[in-house]
Protein backbone atom coordinates (compact mmCIF):
# COMPACT_ATOMS: atom_id res chain seq x y z
CA UNK A 1 0.00 0.00 0.00
CA UNK A 2 2.85 2.42 0.83
CA UNK A 3 4.50 1.71 -2.52
CA UNK A 4 1.23 2.52 -4.32
CA UNK A 5 0.82 5.82 -2.45
CA UNK A 6 4.47 6.75 -3.12
CA UNK A 7 4.07 5.92 -6.82
CA UNK A 8 0.88 7.97 -6.99
CA UNK A 9 2.57 10.93 -5.28
CA UNK A 10 5.50 10.69 -7.68
CA UNK A 11 3.15 10.60 -10.69
CA UNK A 12 1.24 13.67 -9.45
CA UNK A 13 4.54 15.54 -8.88
CA UNK A 14 5.76 14.62 -12.38
CA UNK A 15 2.48 15.79 -13.91
CA UNK A 16 2.73 19.11 -12.03
CA UNK A 17 6.27 19.65 -13.28
CA UNK A 18 5.36 18.88 -16.90
CA UNK A 19 2.41 21.28 -16.74
CA UNK A 20 4.65 24.03 -15.40
CA UNK A 21 7.27 23.35 -18.06
CA UNK A 22 4.62 23.56 -20.80
CA UNK A 23 3.97 27.18 -19.91
CA UNK A 24 7.58 28.14 -19.22
CA UNK A 25 8.75 28.09 -22.83
CA UNK A 26 5.99 30.04 -24.57
CA UNK A 27 7.53 33.30 -25.85
CA UNK A 28 5.86 36.70 -25.75
CA UNK A 29 4.24 37.66 -29.08
CA UNK A 30 1.23 39.24 -30.80
CA UNK A 31 -0.04 37.92 -34.12
CA UNK A 32 -2.91 38.34 -36.56
CA UNK A 33 -4.20 35.30 -38.44
CA UNK A 34 -6.34 35.27 -41.60
CA UNK A 35 -9.98 35.93 -40.81
CA UNK A 36 -8.94 38.71 -38.37
CA UNK A 37 -8.09 36.26 -35.59
CA UNK A 38 -5.97 38.03 -32.96
CA UNK A 39 -3.47 36.01 -30.92
CA UNK A 40 -1.54 37.25 -27.87
CA UNK A 41 0.89 35.26 -25.72
CA UNK A 42 2.51 36.36 -22.51
CA UNK A 43 6.00 35.04 -21.88
CA UNK A 44 5.49 31.68 -20.21
CA UNK A 45 1.81 31.65 -21.21
CA UNK A 46 -1.09 31.83 -21.35
CA UNK A 47 -2.09 32.31 -24.99
CA UNK A 48 -5.18 34.38 -25.82
CA UNK A 49 -7.26 33.94 -28.98
CA UNK A 50 -9.49 36.93 -29.73
CA UNK A 51 -9.10 38.08 -26.13
CA UNK A 52 -10.08 34.76 -24.54
CA UNK A 53 -7.59 32.52 -22.76
CA UNK A 54 -7.04 29.36 -24.79
CA UNK A 55 -6.38 25.84 -23.55
CA UNK A 56 -2.65 25.22 -24.01
CA UNK A 57 -1.16 21.83 -24.85
CA UNK A 58 2.57 21.15 -25.11
CA UNK A 59 3.69 18.47 -27.57
CA UNK A 60 7.43 19.01 -27.13
CA UNK A 61 9.76 21.87 -26.14
CA UNK A 62 9.32 23.52 -29.56
CA UNK A 63 5.65 22.92 -30.40
CA UNK A 64 2.40 23.97 -28.67
CA UNK A 65 -1.26 24.16 -29.58
CA UNK A 66 -3.76 26.57 -28.08
CA UNK A 67 -7.49 25.94 -28.58
CA UNK A 68 -10.34 28.38 -28.13
CA UNK A 69 -13.77 28.69 -29.72
CA UNK A 70 -13.19 26.26 -32.58
CA UNK A 71 -9.80 27.75 -33.46
CA UNK A 72 -6.49 25.94 -32.97
CA UNK A 73 -3.33 28.04 -32.87
CA UNK A 74 -0.13 26.11 -33.66
CA UNK A 75 3.02 27.61 -32.14
CA UNK A 76 6.45 26.45 -33.24
CA UNK A 77 9.52 27.88 -31.51
CA UNK A 78 12.46 28.32 -33.89
CA UNK A 79 16.01 27.53 -32.68
CA UNK A 80 16.64 31.28 -32.22
CA UNK A 81 13.60 31.48 -29.90
CA UNK A 82 11.30 33.36 -32.29
CA UNK A 83 7.76 32.09 -32.84
CA UNK A 84 6.09 30.72 -35.97
CA UNK A 85 2.30 30.81 -35.66
CA UNK A 86 -0.42 29.26 -37.81
CA UNK A 87 -4.08 28.47 -37.28
CA UNK A 88 -6.80 25.99 -38.15
CA UNK A 89 -10.38 27.18 -37.82
CA UNK A 90 -13.89 25.97 -38.36
CA UNK A 91 -14.45 24.13 -41.62
CA UNK A 92 -10.70 23.32 -41.76
CA UNK A 93 -9.81 26.88 -42.70
CA UNK A 94 -6.12 27.43 -42.06
CA UNK A 95 -3.24 29.75 -42.69
CA UNK A 96 -0.04 31.37 -41.48
CA UNK A 97 -0.33 34.15 -38.92
CA UNK A 98 1.56 37.44 -39.16
CA UNK A 99 3.71 38.19 -36.10
CA UNK A 100 3.13 41.83 -35.11
CA UNK A 101 5.51 41.92 -32.18
CA UNK A 102 7.80 39.59 -30.27
CA UNK A 103 10.66 40.03 -27.88
CA UNK A 104 14.24 39.73 -29.00
CA UNK A 105 15.83 39.96 -32.40
CA UNK A 106 12.91 38.20 -34.06
CA UNK A 107 10.65 41.23 -33.61
CA UNK A 108 9.11 42.10 -36.94
CA UNK A 109 8.16 45.69 -37.60
CA UNK A 110 6.05 47.03 -40.37
CA UNK A 111 7.88 49.09 -42.98
CA UNK A 112 5.97 52.11 -41.75
CA UNK A 113 7.29 51.61 -38.21
CA UNK A 114 10.90 51.32 -39.40
CA UNK A 115 10.76 54.41 -41.57
CA UNK A 116 9.28 56.71 -38.92
CA UNK A 117 11.71 59.07 -37.26
CA UNK A 118 12.35 58.62 -33.56
CA UNK A 119 10.22 60.72 -31.31
CA UNK A 120 12.01 61.73 -28.16
CA UNK A 121 10.73 62.23 -24.67
CA UNK A 122 12.20 64.95 -22.54
CA UNK A 123 14.80 63.92 -19.97
CA UNK A 124 12.46 64.66 -17.05
CA UNK A 125 9.66 62.28 -18.19
CA UNK A 126 9.50 59.03 -16.21
CA UNK A 127 8.62 55.54 -17.39
CA UNK A 128 5.18 56.22 -15.94
CA UNK A 129 4.50 58.63 -18.82
CA UNK A 130 5.32 56.08 -21.55
CA UNK A 131 1.86 54.38 -21.53
CA UNK A 132 0.27 57.74 -22.45
CA UNK A 133 2.77 58.22 -25.27
CA UNK A 134 2.06 54.67 -26.42
CA UNK A 135 -1.68 55.42 -26.43
CA UNK A 136 -1.09 58.47 -28.65
CA UNK A 137 1.11 56.47 -31.04
CA UNK A 138 -1.42 53.60 -31.24
CA UNK A 139 -4.28 56.03 -31.83
CA UNK A 140 -2.41 57.43 -34.83
CA UNK A 141 -1.11 54.09 -36.14
CA UNK A 142 -4.37 52.12 -35.91
CA UNK A 143 -6.82 55.02 -36.46
CA UNK A 144 -8.78 54.44 -33.24
CA UNK A 145 -10.13 56.78 -30.59
CA UNK A 146 -7.83 57.36 -27.58
CA UNK A 147 -10.66 56.37 -25.22
CA UNK A 148 -10.77 52.91 -26.86
CA UNK A 149 -7.06 52.23 -26.29
CA UNK A 150 -5.89 50.51 -23.10
CA UNK A 151 -2.18 50.52 -22.25
CA UNK A 152 -0.32 48.73 -19.47
CA UNK A 153 2.66 49.86 -17.40
CA UNK A 154 6.04 50.15 -19.13
CA UNK A 155 8.63 47.46 -18.44
CA UNK A 156 12.17 46.73 -19.55
CA UNK A 157 12.82 43.95 -22.04
CA UNK A 158 16.55 43.59 -22.49
CA UNK A 159 17.90 46.95 -23.61
CA UNK A 160 14.48 48.22 -24.65
CA UNK A 161 11.31 49.33 -22.92
CA UNK A 162 7.92 47.99 -23.99
CA UNK A 163 4.34 49.05 -23.29
CA UNK A 164 1.63 46.53 -24.16
CA UNK A 165 -1.84 47.62 -25.11
CA UNK A 166 -5.08 46.68 -26.81
CA UNK A 167 -8.28 48.05 -28.29
CA UNK A 168 -11.62 46.56 -29.36
CA UNK A 169 -12.10 46.12 -33.08
CA UNK A 170 -15.21 44.59 -34.66
CA UNK A 171 -16.08 42.52 -31.60
CA UNK A 172 -12.51 41.30 -31.06
CA UNK A 173 -9.50 42.54 -29.16
CA UNK A 174 -6.42 43.74 -31.06
CA UNK A 175 -3.16 43.64 -29.09
CA UNK A 176 -0.11 45.79 -29.83
CA UNK A 177 3.27 46.78 -28.41
CA UNK A 178 5.00 50.14 -28.24
CA UNK A 179 8.78 49.83 -28.25
CA UNK A 180 11.11 52.43 -26.77
CA UNK A 181 14.90 52.41 -26.52
CA UNK A 182 16.55 52.15 -23.10
CA UNK A 183 16.32 55.93 -22.63
CA UNK A 184 12.59 56.02 -23.38
CA UNK A 185 12.80 57.30 -26.97
CA UNK A 186 9.92 55.96 -29.09
CA UNK A 187 10.93 53.38 -31.72
CA UNK A 188 7.81 51.70 -33.08
CA UNK A 189 4.30 50.41 -32.49
CA UNK A 190 3.18 47.07 -33.91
Amino acid sequence: MRVLISSLSLAVAALSISTTMARAEVPFFNATCPGRIEVHADEGGPIYVDGREATLKRFNENYYEARSGGVTISLTIRPDGTPDVSYTGKGRKNGVCQIKGARGDGMKQSRDARSKPKRHRSADVSMGALPDQCRREATEEFDVRPSDVTTNMAFRSGERIVVQGNFPERGRTTFFNCWFDGDGNFLSVN
